[in-house]
């Protein structure tokens, strides 16, 4: 028995989770097992068929999540907590209170932003002058007053663009391994850290 599936959406995705979950010490959580698991049919099908890939799993894990963006091509218009509530109905049917759906409003890479070295170095701009906060404040990117870009997903491709850099999943994990996790103030990361707390405590 494990303790942790996560079913998302995508690569980047299932990198970003596999950093996180490794670091439970920054999460607060005890140290656990877990199993990723990437859907094929992406963000759709995370939010509107979760439930047979993960009754495969619902014997072997002692809890799920399931993670997925708010911003892909056909959601429901909705605010985003009525489609976790709905997203969360439909995960009932494997147990109450087995499974969570979290939905990241817009994308994955608001989860990344800090104004640090370490998101410099990740993607290629260690040493480059201005650092990227300033840069992306100059192109109004980034305001630095905004706790994050309007659009960081673009906002990340458009940095790596910038130094060549390819874009990777591995990028993504090195991001996640690294930046402090009690500077992410995303609601839906608090949300993933506040659920992981309670279903997996410190002793």
């Amino acid at each position: 028995m494990i303790d942790l599936v996560c079913l998302v959406a995508d690569k980047n995705m299932e990198a970003v989770v596999d950093g996180v979950l490794a670091r439970p010490e920054a999460l607060g959580i005890r140290a656990i097992t877990f199993r990723i698991l990437r859907h094929p049919q992406h963000d759709s099908a995370c939010f509107h068929d979760p439930t047979p890939l993960l009754r495969t799993t619902r014997g072997e894990a002692s809890h799920a999540i399931v993670l997925l963006d708010r911003a892909w091509e056909g959601a429901p218009d909705k605010p985003t907590d009525q489609l976790e509530a709905d997203l969360e109905h439909e995960l009932h049917q494997l147990g109450a209170g087995w499974a969570r759906g979290i939905i990241i409003d817009p994308e994955l890479e608001v989860w990344l932003f800090r104004r640090s070295p370490r998101l410099d170095a990740a993607l290629g701009w260690h040493g480059r002058q201005p650092p990227l906060a300033e840069r992306l404040a100059s192109d109004s990117r980034w305001p630095m007053d905004a706790a994050k870009p309007s659009d960081p997903k673009a906002t990340i491709e458009w940095a790596l663009e910038q130094v060549r850099k390819p874009r990777s999943s591995s990028i993504y994990r090195d991001i996640a391994s690294k930046l402090g996790l009690k500077a992410c103030t995303d609601p839906s990361f608090l949300r993933f850290q506040a659920t992981l707390r309670a279903w997996f405590p410190r002793p």
